[in-house]
């Protein structure tokens, strides 16, 4: 499980470096609108950029236990009845992980497939900016079923 942590740590990395991006995207937009130009589809590559960062950060979430839960039931439960409510609520969350990462997938296949094309003054490959989507619900999908495991080994899960 080293190997996922390490994978997870790595996807945050790449969340943060995709934040970055936007940051400095947007900087120089700014900058150069002041003088009267503009970057071609710099709103286009912002907001690719802002989608890849919340699908590579979802699974570095999971890994810190950064994930808003609602704990309402889990709270106004016995505590005798909470391991059978988490592996519960762990197993629909990586059945739903599972079923998002496989069409997210498929999508940017077929983007691939079909050579789809941004719409934006740039011309770039869809599938080059929709990659982020199905990487980051696969790792979340791992990182889920890491969570599931520890559940049923009685291991310690990392809540905030």
């Amino acid at each position: 499980m080293k190997g996922l942590e390490f994978m997870a740590k790595a996807c945050g990395f790449i969340a943060a470096l995709f934040m970055c991006l936007i940051a400095i995207i947007v900087t120089g937009q700014i900058v150069v609108r002041f003088f009267g130009g503009i970057i071609p589809s710099s709103d286009d590559f912002a907001a690719w950029a802002m989608a890849s960062s919340v699908f590579f950060a979802l699974p570095y979430a999971m890994l810190r236990g950064d994930h808003i839960r609602v704990t309402l039931l889990l709270q106004m439960m016995p505590q005798r009845f909470h391991k059978a409510y988490e592996i519960v609520a762990t197993t629909l969350a990586l059945l739903l992980s599972a079923w998002c990462a496989k069409h997210a997938i498929f999508f940017v296949y077929e983007s691939y497939a079909y050579n789809e094309i941004s719409p934006g003054m740039v011309a770039l490959p869809m599938w080059i900016p929709q990659v982020g989507m199905p990487i980051g619900l696969s790792m979340l999908t791992l990182m889920l079923g890491r969570r599931l495991i520890k559940c049923l080994l009685n291991q310690e899960l990392e809540e905030k």
